[in-house]
């Protein structure tokens, strides 16, 4: 099965926020991207309302421009933590952070999205620039280019304009690190990040930057979460499987435990993944002391202690939360947490993982 047509498949159980209960509400809270296609509930588009063609912007974005960029490296936004957070940290600076948010992009509409788009930028800016790269704040300069994105339909509808749209989105997210590297590359140490189709084209750029090249020996970690990832991606870069390693990528797909999506079940080949608690790819659960906190859609810290994970074939599954009507807000696809619900565990192996790369450069 082909990857896209497999992850076409991966039952995104989908929820409407029409349909939420108002105890089921509070998943929002512990998962933050409330206006994402995951949790607004994408409705499959009928046949004649699909473009025939990729239409849309056809126009690449110019780099040079700093509207093209969410984060630019320089700027002082996304500066800020979440509110509440309180633990204690090892100092570590000192790396370039190339980021690719998810997919935000459903509302009907051509294949591709225009990156001048102002209501889907500021949608973009609140939900994963804030929320997802904050775990990045600290480490050094980000950059997240802003790029024409396919439509959430190529996940969900068999049509060869998905490709061709995941293509030009490519494009873009390459011409934005070509324009780093010729303009912002000072030899920093390199962390590459992305979720849902932002992992699609961080895949790629490893594919075509790093993989065997003079590029991987300085990149300290990349962060490939919400898409599956297969050992025979990569030539050299390896999976990353302690949280002191370096050079390596981590890949997690977060599903309740005792679930597995039909397109999983269906085929031999299991996704690389790690713990994103624990960091190790061990089939025993963690303990609740290790989860040491979440960001919810209010940008505030809670929750320390209130989650339990374990690997089990190429996923991430998490037990239901500890916290208050943890059963009813329990689902069986948390796809919009793989960042939020493991933010602080993220946040500090990041540092980690540059601390220990800079000790072996010295």
């Amino acid at each position: 099965m082909d990857k896209i047509d497999s992850w076409r498949n991966c039952d995104m159980n989908l929820l409407s926020i029409t349909e939420l209960s108002l105890t089921a509400i509070i998943v929002v809270s512990i998962t933050s991207c409330t206006i994402s296609p995951q949790n607004e509930g994408y409705e499959l588009e009928d046949q004649g309302d699909i473009p025939k063609t990729l239409s849309g912007d056809l126009n690449s974005p110019d780099y040079s421009h700093k509207d093209n960029w969410a984060l630019n490296g320089f700027e002082k936004c996304n500066r800020d933590l979440p509110k509440k957070y309180d633990l204690e940290e090892k100092s570590a600076n000192g790396a370039d952070v190339f980021y690719i948010y998810p997919t935000m992009y459903s509302d009907g509409g051509p294949w591709i999205a225009r990156v001048d788009d102002e209501k889907l930028n500021a949608a973009i800016d609140y939900w994963p620039i804030r929320h997802q790269t904050s775990v990045f704040n600290g480490v050094g300069r980000i950059f997240a280019p802003r790029y024409r994105q396919a439509h959430y339909r190529v996940f969900k509808t068999e049509d060869e304009l998905g490709i061709e749209a995941l293509d030009v989105a490519y494009s873009d997210v390459r011409k934005a690190f070509m324009y780093w590297l010729d303009n912002f590359d000072t030899g920093r140490p390199i962390i590459i990040a992305g979720h849902s189709q932002g992992t699609w084209h961080a895949r790629l750029l490893l594919q075509e930057f790093f993989d065997g090249t003079e590029l991987q020996e300085r990149l300290v970690v990349a962060y490939l979460p919400g898409f599956g990832i297969y050992k025979d991606d990569f030539k050299t870069i390896k999976a990353c499987k302690s949280s002191g390693d370096t050079n390596c990528y981590c890949a997690w797909m977060t599903y309740a435990t005792g679930y597995t999506p039909d397109w999983l079940a269906q085929q031999e080949e299991v996704p690389e993944c790690i713990n994103p608690i624990s960091w190790d790819t061990k089939t025993g659960p963690t303990d609740p002391s290790e989860h040491l906190g979440l960001v919810t859609d209010a940008y505030k810290f809670k929750y320390k202690g209130k989650l339990t994970t374990r690997v089990h074939r190429g996923m991430v599954w998490l037990d239901e939360p500890d916290v208050f009507g943890g059963g009813a807000i329990h689902q069986d696809n948390w796809h919009i947490g793989d960042y939020n619900l493991f933010w602080a565990n993220i946040r500090m192996n990041v540092s980690e993982r540059l601390g220990n790369f800079s000790s072996r450069l010295n």
